[in-house]
């Protein structure tokens, strides 16, 4: 592959699931406020409509972007982030795994809001997928 030539959809979610799986044996046993349930997150949203975008983590979010994430080879400077995310934390219950479910734009204004506070990562993507109508994006990418 070129250099410069863009990652596919699926190579983009196959590194994803790669990344997280790393990042749980990361924190796993740890301690961390990062709890080991990144790849069960993006397993959940590849199964999902949130497939048909191209994801990517920040601030310890999942997000999506219509073509390849910044850091992949081929980005552009111009794609189209999905207005919405979903975090992962030790919030819950006794410092148990929580998925927040935020509508609107990570470090943009206005703030996002917390659609949903959730221990299910299904559940969680599944009201991501829920709020793409909202936003005007259940026709894209």
């Amino acid at each position: 592959m070129e250099t410069n030539a863009p990652v596919s959809l699926a190579v983009a979610w196959d590194w994803m699931e790669e990344t997280a799986r790393s990042a749980d044996a990361a924190v796993r046993g740890t301690g961390s406020w990062v709890p080991p349930v990144a790849e069960e997150l993006v397993l959940a949203a590849r199964a999902s409509a949130l497939s048909r975008w191209y994801p990517f983590t920040s601030h310890n979010h999942l997000r999506f972007v219509d073509g390849p994430a910044f850091s992949m080879p081929g980005a552009q400077d111009d794609g189209n982030e999905l207005p919405g995310s979903i975090s992962f934390d030790t919030g819950g219950p006794g410092s148990s795994p929580v998925f927040r479910v935020w509508s609107g734009l990570l470090l943009r204004k206005p703030d996002p809001v917390l659609a949903l506070a959730t221990p299910n990562a299904v559940e969680a993507v599944d009201a991501l997928v829920g709020l793409l109508p909202a936003h005007d994006v259940d026709r894209r990418p």
